[in-house]
């Protein structure tokens, strides 16, 4: 039997990557036999550069960009044949406001990783959008962007 595992992050467990692994081990045991091919997925929130770069393979550059408080957070771009690719949930995500503070929370660390991706050359920038914890509707962005 031919077999595609596909899997989503298991939000503060595994990774989407991690999962598809862990399914392939654990199916591999009972049966050995089948053809196994592994694609993770990601929603665009959190894991979507993890589960793309397992994907695509390509070069992951870390930047430091201003978190969603302002204070300065490492962000990975993956670049692969001229697109880049930026998860914005690294620089505006939930997890980076303590407390919550959406009203005054900017996306200006998107649009900084943004231009950092074209400054290194990606022709395409492709933002995955999930797991932030702003409202700006992206005028942080486009302001970093000027």
């Amino acid at each position: 039997m031919r077999v595609l595992v596909a899997p989503d992050k298991f939000a503060g467990t595994l990774s989407a990557p991690q999962a598809a692994q862990a399914i392939i081990e654990g199916w591999g045991r009972t049966a050995p036999a089948d053809v196994l091919t592994s694609i993770p997925l990601a929603d665009g929130g959190p894991g979507f550069v993890d589960a793309l770069h397992a994907a695509l393979g390509g070069q992951l550059r870390a930047v430091t960009v201003p978190g969603p408080a302002g204070a300065a957070v490492p962000v990975a771009l993956l670049h692969a044949d001229g697109t880049a690719y930026v998860e914005s949930a690294q620089a505006c995500g939930l997890h980076l406001l303590d407390p919550l503070d959406p009203w005054n929370a900017t996306t200006a660390g998107v649009g900084v990783a943004v231009a950092a991706a074209i400054d290194a050359g990606a022709h395409t920038v492709v933002v995955g959008l999930g797991g932030s914890g702003t409202n700006d509707g992206g005028a942080g962005l486009l302001g970093a962007l000027g």
